[in-house]
């Protein structure tokens, strides 16, 4: 019964995302995505061995649904690859903005995941027919799991993130409970996490660690191509980021700036939208008149006079962290805390909203004393103001002087880093043997 219902919804929402296709841009995408994707095969993937082309390799399938998934798949599929020439790695996505913006390596390749039901689910094995699956995160659906589960092959979920009211553990979810049990493996991000899945009969339960923070810290090892304009803009003075702000981050602004009008002088503003659509910049651009914000796309032709900017592009926002100094990241006084492990990992003290309680590293960043949850203007004020006079009080007269905060939370990314390698070298070889 469960199942049938799950299946007419998803036939319902399938008949919507066509339907929104007619004028939504992003439904559209997604059709499109779907319509062209069904005709490709495995035999369309080129694999290269040292520049040559070869017939035989191994197909990795890793599901991540997103950008933000397929972020932390990255270091997965790198790992991986490192460990033998032979594997392919296919990034399936259900994400316009994921599929558009991930950038693959060499040998990987992406396409959109078909809406989940048994028949598309074997279609979509007959098509590539891979050798093993990793589904990131949350991505469980039920007619992909159980269709891998059938082909016989290494499968796990990896990243996976637990909490006592999920809804694993409710009555309603025992067909995909059932199915998780069978995976050769379940990766969890941390040691209560894999006790919850325990004592909820999830055997299979290991812990694996966040690979977020692999990519955070990965980011923070590569060498930096320098934006023409935008990086010495971030370098001319002490920056603070609003990074995937929604209004209530720019409302907090705004009244901050109201409130202490001289607080952030000598500072300047970078404001990176998550929906950087011409409606919402345009209400930033109103909200914050005071500010006389520019936009990016629209070119910053002063500045040296420009002290607040909307990055109204997507992709930039994680190496612009580097040249930061303070991040306040969005998405917690709505339905979920964005990102803010990205700016962690170059040492930024983070704020934000108080529904982060589906992200556990917002908890241990709180504890360990550079993140900061707030729950109204007033609090974010004394925070923020806290931020920014500590920031100026020691590095006053020592322009290279590294502030204790920025310490700490650059090691505390570098040693959560999940043992990708330890998995890649052991659990993955051996999944067929897994009891």
């Amino acid at each position: 019964m469960i199942i049938a219902l799950y299946n007419l919804g998803l036939a319902l929402y399938g008949g919507l995302i066509r339907l929104a296709a007619v004028w939504n841009p992003k439904a559209k995408s997604l059709k499109e995505g779907w319509s062209r994707d069904q005709h490709k095969q495995r035999a369309d993937i080129v694999h290269t061995v040292d520049g040559e082309p070869v017939s035989a390799f191994e197909l990795i399938w890793i599901h991540c649904a997103s950008l933000g998934e397929f972020e932390m798949a990255k270091p997965i599929a790198a790992a991986l690859q490192a460990a033998s020439s032979q594997r392919h790695v296919l990034f399936s996505f259900f994400s316009p903005s994921g599929y558009n913006h991930a950038v693959l390596d060499t040998n990987q390749t992406k396409v959109y995941l078909p809406l989940d039901g048994r028949d598309s689910a074997k279609r979509w094995h007959a098509q590539w027919q891979p050798q093993a699956a990793i589904f990131i995160r949350y991505e469980f659906w039920y007619h992909h799991l159980k269709t891998t589960l059938a082909a016989g092959i290494p499968a796990f979920a990896l990243g996976v993130s637990l909490r006592p009211n999920h809804f694993l553990f409710s009555t309603v979810a025992s067909p995909w409970k059932t199915l998780l049990k069978k995976l050769n493996g379940i990766g969890l991000i941390n040691a209560s996490m894999e006790a919850l899945a325990l004592n909820n009969g999830l055997t299979n339960a290991f812990v694996f660690g966040d690979p977020k923070f692999n990519r955070a810290y990965q980011r923070t090892q590569e060498s930096q191509q320098p934006h023409p304009v935008l990086t010495p803009w971030l370098q001319q003075k002490p920056t603070l980021i609003f990074g995937s702000a929604w209004m209530p981050e720019i409302q907090l602004l705004k009244s901050f700036t109201s409130s202490h009008p001289n607080a952030l002088k000598g500072w300047q503003i970078l404001i990176a939208p998550h929906d950087i659509s011409d409606d919402f910049c345009n209400k930033t651009m109103l909200e914050l008149s005071d500010l006389h914000p520019v936009r990016f796309t629209h070119g910053i032709t002063n500045p040296q006079t420009t002290n607040t900017v909307i990055l109204d592009t997507i992709g930039q926002l994680a190496s612009c962290y580097r040249d930061a100094k303070v991040a306040v990241i969005g998405g917690a006084f709505g339905k979920g805390l964005h990102n803010i492990i990205e700016a962690a990992a170059f040492g930024l003290p983070v704020v934000f909203g108080p529904n982060h309680q589906k992200f556990p590293e917002a908890q241990q960043f709180i504890q360990a004393g550079f993140g900061f949850s707030v729950t109204h203007d007033t609090a974010f004020q004394t925070v923020l103001l806290s931020l920014i006079q500590s920031h100026q009080n020691n590095t006053e007269g020592d322009a290279n002087f590294t502030h204790p905060l920025a310490t700490i939370a650059q090691s505390f990314v570098e040693t959560h880093r999940a043992d990708i390698t330890k998995f890649v070298n052991l659990t993955y070889p051996n999944a067929q043997n897994r009891a």
